[in-house]
């Protein structure tokens, strides 16, 4: 998630053994006590890449923010589901950590009034899209998570693949990233603040 793209990425793409996805599978189905089943299940021909055959893909839809934590938080990794940015002066973005330490204790102590708020530098935020993230939104975004077991069956692999979205947030704004295509054939990014 980088604050300087649309908020569209292609998805993710990964060969992992048969037993990793095993595992990722426990904590999908970490709601209840019963095994999740998948909301889709498609049987396909790949007659256009290697490997050709036929292959059946599972697909689970993720539309609550808090499980796709639980699914891909380990003790020593935790998923960010938001990232802070800064922008340059050469119109570019770097990612920002707020330094939380005891320096906020010295910032509150020299503080003129108790009725101003700290000056800050604008908040550039990128967050996961996941579930409704409008009141007005009828479908909530997915965050999908797709498997294809014996793509290599000698060797027990798979191909997984993890799509989602996410989105920008401008001093707490929701913001609108549409791309432009210029006259150059090149690809310009666009932003609006809803």
């Amino acid at each position: 998630m980088h604050y300087q793209f649309d908020g569209n990425p292609e998805p993710l793409v990964f060969h992992a053994p048969q037993k990793f996805f095993d595992c990722l599978q426990q904590r999908i189905a970490t709601v209840g006590k019963k095994k999740r089943l998948p909301n889709s299940t498609a049987v396909f021909v790949r007659k256009d890449a290697l490997p050709i055959g036929s292959f059946t893909k599972y697909t689970w839809h993720i539309t609550n923010i808090i499980h796709v934590k639980q699914i891909f938080d380990t003790p020593t990794i935790l998923l960010d589901i938001t990232r802070s940015f800064v922008e340059n002066r050469d119109g570019s973005y770097s990612a920002y950590d707020s330094p939380k330490s005891q320096n906020e204790g010295v910032a509150e102590t020299y503080r003129k009034t108790l009725s101003r708020p700290l000056i800050r530098p604008f908040e550039l935020k990128t967050y996961l899209k996941v579930g409704n993230m409008a009141p007005d939104q009828k479908d909530p975004t997915p965050f999908i998570i797709e498997w294809i077991p014996m793509i290599l069956p000698l060797s027990r692999i798979g191909e997984l693949r993890i799509r989602f979205e996410y989105g920008h947030q401008r001093n707490g704004q929701m913001e609108q990233r549409q791309p432009l295509l210029l006259a150059d054939d090149t690809i310009a990014i666009e932003s609006v603040v809803l």
